[in-house]
């Protein structure tokens, strides 16, 4: 074969190799829900499917999407040409659990208007009959080299929240979250609760009511 033609037909070969892999992954992951009541959700989906992303909880004052660090994978498949597969690894893993040992609350805050304060040290995670304090706080957020959150250019980090953020920018969405001493809680379980009432609250409302977490089932897609 002349060096053209076989430089073509190993392009060919890249290409379809890129564009015909995909695969899927997923498990079980934990959701946040308000009330007694869990909410209906959708039955598991099929091989080609993938879950979507929770409905944000609607209260006083604020809108929150709440999320757990212990979203269990437990299969990881990728195939070529979304037929053959290339790769299976069937293990149980916390994929976003990076601090072994510790579990991590994920809190998008978006205020309708001033006057919310976040105190992380005053979260409480309870799992059945026990009971954990928050014992660090952080604020993900855009940075210059000048430590003023910025819309555009700077970094993104994760700052410890000392004792207490004013969330004082309606309509802005605060990217938080609480470390609690405890390894992560099973995404099977119905006994996970979080407290947040004294840990994010206005003067204006009451209380916000204990946030619950229902088991479903997750998937994503490679492609």
């Amino acid at each position: 074969m002349p060096t053209a033609a076989r430089r073509l037909a190993l392009l060919a070969l890249g290409c379809l190799l890129v564009t015909g892999c995909a695969g899927f992954r997923g498990g079980w992951e934990s959701v946040a829900y308000l009330g007694d009541t869990p909410p209906a959700l959708p039955e598991s989906p099929s091989f080609f499917e993938e879950t979507q992303n929770p409905p944000a909880l609607e209260l006083p004052g604020l809108r929150l999407q709440v999320t757990l660090d212990n979203q269990l994978r437990t299969y990881d498949t990728q195939l070529y040409l979304f037929v053959l597969p290339l790769y299976i690894d069937p293990r149980e893993r916390y994929w976003k659990n990076h601090s072994p040992g510790k579990t991590r609350v994920f809190i998008t805050v978006t205020p309708t208007e001033p006057g919310f304060v976040f105190r992380p040290s005053q979260a409480v995670l309870q799992m059945g009959n026990r009971r954990f304090g928050g014992v660090a706080g952080f604020d993900f957020d855009r940075r210059d080299h000048q430590d003023r959150r910025v819309r555009e250019g700077g970094s993104w980090e994760h700052r410890p929240v000392a004792t207490e953020l004013p969330l004082d920018q309606p309509g802005r969405s605060y990217h938080l979250s609480i470390d609690f001493d405890t390894p992560v809680p099973s995404p099977e379980s119905h006994e996970i609760l979080l407290d947040l009432s004294q840990a994010l609250g206005s003067p204006r409302h009451p209380a916000l009511p204990p946030i619950r977490f229902v088991p479903m089932r997750w998937r994503r897609s490679y492609s």
